[in-house]
């Protein structure tokens, strides 16, 4: 403590230069939270679109299971092994993919992409229950007994897949679409 000599008192302590006003203070805690604000924006987007990612990790297995068995179908040389182990695999994948979306969960309290993609794949697995089940009995048959009935059952089976599929794709477009408004996320 200084002392003033002529009174012996304390000398009157003057705020220091270096001190910030208060207005100043306000300005400071007020961008902190804005950035604080655009961070957890920014992570929460983060995080939406890995979830998404994951979620499509699960439908392209299925996608890829698809292909396999469809390739398999336009084999002529295909074995009936093989169809019922692609087959097989076909309804496995499907199965993984329904309970990885349980293990995935819902998004921060948000369900509606998880429910969406449920619905997706649940129509997958009626697709290969009912309608592959279908392709893989013509497919099976000997070809002395295929004829045009059976190949217009194929074939009608095969319109069967095309626009369920579809419909499954295009609800579960929407819902993404949605999820991606909702998060902030640009789709490719």
């Amino acid at each position: 403590m200084t002392w003033c000599k002529s009174t012996l008192l304390p000398a009157p302590v003057r705020p220091h230069q270096n001190s910030i006003s208060f207005e100043a203070m306000k300005r400071i805690l007020f961008f902190a939270a804005l950035v604080l604000i655009i961070v957890s924006c920014t992570s929460r987007a983060e995080y939406a679109a890995d979830y998404n990612d994951r979620i499509i990790g699960s439908q392209k297995s299925i996608v890829d299971a698809l292909v396999v068995m469809d390739s398999t179908f336009s084999d002529t040389n295909s074995t009936k092994d093989w169809v019922d182990l692609n087959y097989a695999n076909l309804q496995a994948s499907v199965k993984r993919s329904i309970l990885a979306l349980d293990s995935i969960g819902p998004f921060q309290e948000d369900p509606s992409l998880q429910l969406s993609a449920k619905e997706l794949f649940r129509s997958y697995e009626a697709l290969v229950d009912v309608e592959y089940k279908k392709l893989v009995e013509i497919k099976l048959l000997p070809a002395e007994s295929v004829n045009m009935a059976i190949v217009d059952s194929n074939l009608a089976v095969q319109e069967r897949i095309f626009t369920m599929s579809k419909i499954a794709q295009e609800r579960f477009y929407k819902a993404q679409e949605e999820f991606g408004k909702k998060y902030n996320l640009e789709f490719e």
